[in-house]
């Protein structure tokens, strides 16, 4: 198919999901779709939420199931410079859940932060992280370098709505370095 194009609504919220791509390839034995170039855009009463940005995706439509791989970004869109990158993802489309099941690398604003894995909880907002690593680099009104903070942490949660980090730890204490440049 050229030009493809998938309009799902879910029942269980107020969002919607809109898959397109240049070309797609649907199996007849199954209805199974295997998408290339894809763009998936979740969509919610306010608008465009976020979109998901891959090489491929697998719809397999018996389980409302879709595996998102091959250079997977998922861009939020009321925030210019946040986006997550990725190998892939998996989602049940009628659940609010997309399980990030690779190591990420995630860039907010300029801060960058690496985590083995993450789950990304459409209704909520909300992003759980694993195995993170944040770098930030804090610069002056010339530009120049001040310092470097780094944390380290079991996991972590973004609140998206409140632009908010939580790091915490299973058994150990969250690190915190600062680097200063003199």
């Amino acid at each position: 198919i050229n030009d493809f194009e998938l309009l799902q609504e879910n029942p269980n919220d107020q969002t919607s999901i809109k898959i397109t791509s240049p070309n797609a390839i649907i199996d007849p034995s199954n209805n199974d779709i295997q998408i290339f170039d894809s763009l998936i855009e979740i969509l919610n009463n306010d608008g465009q939420d976020f979109q998901i940005k891959s090489g491929n995706s697998n719809l397999n439509n018996l389980s409302n199931f879709i595996k998102v791989f091959n250079n997977v970004k998922i861009s939020f869109l009321d925030k210019d410079d946040y986006y997550i990158t990725t190998n892939s993802l998996n989602w049940y489309l009628n659940t609010s859940i997309i399980d990030i099941t690779n190591p990420i690398l995630i860039n907010f604003d300029g801060t960058m932060i690496k985590g083995s894995n993450g789950i990304y909880d459409i209704d909520s907002s909300l992003l759980n992280i694993y195995n993170i690593n944040l770098n930030r680099n804090i610069f002056n009104s010339d530009g120049k370098q001040e310092y470097q903070l780094e944390i380290k942490s079991d996991f972590a949660k973004w609140f998206k709505n409140e632009n908010t980090f939580v790091f915490s730890s299973n058994k150990k204490q969250v690190e915190s370095t600062i680097r200063f440049n003199y």
